[in-house]
Order: structure tokens, then sequence, then C-alpha cells
């Protein structure tokens, strides 16, 4: 049992028919486009309102680069300024940028970033939880640079390394923008960061007294080199510039040294005008800021005949190579 009703108006046909289960409502309309407003609404136009939930995007780290892709090259007893670059991107803007933070790593690369991570050291890896901005924020991206105090020390990874020849200097940045959601980047190659040998001669003179014509230092003299390198190395000597006073000279083998106390002429080696390998005195490679020393002990006989004044010369250091590590 149902009801029926039918309207005929002008062109258009409706048909409302409601049954006993079923509901529904057929319209015809024609081609004239006849209005409907006085049925479904007042007005000839009508609004639907609109809404949408903005998610978080990720942030992308880019462009990572280690020292303007250039070796790294030390210096000797102190530290050397390592840039790295990278480009930051979020999709949400840049205030998901400028609220972010960052962590920056410099490693070498059999270090691993993940061991960087949780424990940095002078020798292998650095962290920096700071970049500089290098430019201002546009277009939803910024770069940045980091700037690192690389040490003498610092392992190096070029063919004279025997440890680390295989090896490069990397970088890992990682950024957190302003939501907490994480990105991080890695170089497309590494650099090489080259070996260094070097000395740091911290006595600054020689001073044996007052001697008589012919006669000998009783006490010897010390100098004290450090090693100032990433290196293992030995120390030769030569003169410089031999002792005279005046038009007077005291020949340059009078002076001699070893690496232990000695007495005159015994164990111990004369200075010589070339430069000579000194016995026994490997400075191993530092692992930190802890010096590796080396002590030269020194004597000199003064020749008789030789003309009473002050005499006065210069004895060259020179760090050799070495790949000992005793």
């Amino acid at each position: 049992m149902g009801k029926y009703l039918s309207i005929n108006r002008e062109a258009g046909l409706f048909v409302l028919g409601l049954l006993t289960t079923v509901a529904f409502v057929a319209i015809v309309v024609n081609s004239f486009n006849w209005e409907l407003g006085t049925l479904y609404g007042a007005g000839t136009t009508q609004t639907a309102s609109s809404t949408v939930i903005v998610g978080n995007a990720a942030p992308s780290v880019l462009d990572v680069i280690v020292n303007a892709n250039g070796e790294i090259n030390l210096t000797p007893n102190a530290t050397t300024a390592v840039n790295v670059t990278a480009r930051i991107s979020d999709n949400n803007g840049c205030t998901d940028i400028t609220g972010g933070t960052s962590t920056i790593l410099l490693y070498r690369s059999g270090y691993t970033s993940s061991t960087c991570l949780s424990t940095q050291n002078n020798l292998n890896c650095y962290m920096a939880t700071l970049f500089t901005a290098s430019s201002s924020c546009a277009s939803n991206q910024i770069y940045t640079t980091t700037t690192f105090g690389v040490y003498y020390f610092a392992d190096p990874t070029d063919a004279s390394s025997t440890e680390y020849g295989s090896q490069t200097w990397l970088a890992t940045v990682i950024f957190k923008d302003s939501n907490n959601t994480t990105g991080s980047g890695d170089p497309l190659s590494g650099v090489e960061l080259r070996s260094m040998t070097a000395l740091n001669v911290t006595t600054s003179s020689i001073n044996y007294g007052t001697l008589a014509a012919s006669s000998t230092s009783v006490t010897n003299e010390v100098t004290t080199s450090t090693n100032a390198g990433n290196t293992s190395s030995t120390i030769s000597l030569s003169a410089n510039a031999t002792l005279v006073s005046g038009g007077n000279v005291i020949a340059t083998t009078s002076q001699h040294y070893a690496t232990a106390t000695f007495t005159y002429n015994t164990g111990d080696q004369a200075l010589q005008e070339t430069a000579t390998h000194v016995a026994g005195s490997i400075m191993t490679k530092p692992t930190s800021t802890t010096t590796v020393n080396r002590a030269i002990f020194w004597a000199l006989r003064v020749p008789a005949g030789t003309a009473t004044g002050t005499y006065s010369g210069q004895t060259l250091f020179t760090a050799v190579y070495s790949t000992s590590t005793l």
C-alpha cells in the first residue's frame, strides 16, 4: 500500500512516489534548464565549506660537502678550520627550518657515523650541534656552514697512511624540524686528510755555560722536542750555523748528542753540517693533546787554542717520517 503523486509543469515532469518500504524521488528536467531553487533551497547559488589538514613533511638535507671537496692539510701543533656545508629544505616552510635543531658530524669513514654520534674524540670524530646560516631562508631552504677545529694529530687517510690509506673523511648532517621530524644527508664522496710530519722544539737554546779551552762540559744540556704532526717520526740534526765568535770558530763536530745521558765520546754522535739521523729518536704518533716527547742530551768539547769569547751557533731539528710504532 502506498501513495503516488504526479506533477507536470510545462516541459518538466516530476514523479514523487512513496511506498511502504522505499522512498524515492525521480526528477526529469528537459533541455530548458528549469530552476529548482524553490524545491531545494533559496537563491540561485550555494556554497560548500572545505577542510584540509596539512601534515608535516620531513626535512631534506642536500649537497653535503666537506672542505669544499679539497684535501685537508693540518697545521703543526694547532687546529685547522675544516668546513662542512649543506642545504636544508623543508616543504612546510622556513619556520620549520629556523625552529629546528641540527647535529653535524665530521669523521674518518672507518669510524662510521653511528659510532661518531655516540663517541667523539679529536683523533677521528668531531661533532657540532650548531650551524651558521650562510644564506637567508628562501623558497623553503637554507644554506649552512659548520666549522670544525681539527687537531694536528687527526688520523691521516692519504697513501702515506699505513693504517687508513683506503679511507676518507666524511660528514653527516642530521636536521630535526620544529615538529621533531628528522632528515639527514651525507656527501657524495669523502676527502683525504693528509699525513703531516712535524715537530716542535720546546727548548729555545743549548747553553753550555763557561768552558775553558781544552775542556769538556760535565753536565749534559737537554733539548726537548714534541711530535707536532699526525705520523710517527724521528729526528735528524745538522748545524744550521756553527759556533762562531767574530772570526773564531769552534768546529761543528765538537758538539755531541745522544737520546740518553752520556759521557763525551761514549755512545754519542757528533753534530754534522749535513742532516744526520738521531739514533733512538722515534716519536710515535700522538693520539690526543698529551704530548709525545723526545729528549736529546748534549755535550761540548772546546778545542785547545780556542780564543776567548762568546760563541753562538744554531742547530736545525728536522722531523723525518717513520712507519715505526715503537
